[in-house]
């Protein structure tokens, strides 16, 4: 692991390990929620398989001594919680550092992994419907789909090879279980695969949620060596 400021978002990485014969390797990015940062989703690395090219990102805010955020947040008005601005501006930058990093690590250019946290799952979930071509699979903790973040029109034919793992805490009151449901229907409606899981916790992640989000990685990453 170590850190770099070499591409447009500060950044630390992992790299697979080299015994492993792929001159290719998938990309794995992390997008840390709000008020934290790089290091924060990166204790998961060590449970990814090790053919993975694992990119975990810092927020493009300061809100604090290596606390950041990806846009401003207003907790107290529900209908403006989102700075869409800002945050439609975060997503052409990430979208753009992923074409960057693919670049720059020589990794494959369709088959990339989003997991996000909180702020950082809203961002995945806009990122997937962003750039079809490249987001292949998404993991949304403790997130929400935002319908001012999506591109104006859905094509759902699209979409047919992207997958969404997507957990929540029944007692989150940061974003109520409420809000991840709705996301559900629209993912439904437009035939796209999830699995969908809820936990006994808040705004977190508790135990059996990181058991059930890393079981799910090394299934969906061994079905995809398979094909």
């Amino acid at each position: 692991m170590f850190s770099t400021n070499k591409l447009s978002i500060k950044h630390i990485i992992k790299k697979p390990i080299s015994s492993i014969n792929e001159n290719e390797p998938d990309l794995f990015l992390m997008i840390h929620g709000y008020g934290s940062n790089e290091n924060d989703l990166f204790f998961l690395q060590k449970n990814i398989p090790n053919n993975f090219f694992i990119i975990s990102i810092q927020g493009l805010y300061t809100i604090g001594e290596k606390k950041y955020s990806w846009y401003d947040i207003d907790f107290s008005d529900e209908k403006k919680f989102i700075n869409i601005l800002q945050a439609k501006n975060t997503i052409q930058k990430i979208s753009f550092f992923i074409d960057e990093a693919i670049k720059n690590y020589q990794l494959k250019k369709n088959k990339v992994w989003l997991c996000g946290f909180s702020q950082g799952a809203i961002l995945s979930y806009a990122i997937a419907f962003k750039k079809p071509k490249k987001i292949k699979k998404v993991i949304a903790l403790s997130g929400y789909l935002e319908n001012n973040l999506l591109p104006k029109e859905i094509n759902s034919s699209i979409y047919t090879d992207l997958e969404f793992f997507i957990s929540h805490g029944k007692y989150d009151t940061i974003i109520p279980i409420t809000k991840a449901k709705q996301g559900l229907k629209f993912l439904k409606k437009n035939k796209i695969f999830y699995s969908y899981k809820e936990y006994e916790s808040g705004h977190t992640l508790n135990n059996l949620n990181l058991q059930d989000l890393v079981n799910w990685i090394k299934k969906k990453h061994t079905d995809e060596k398979k094909i």
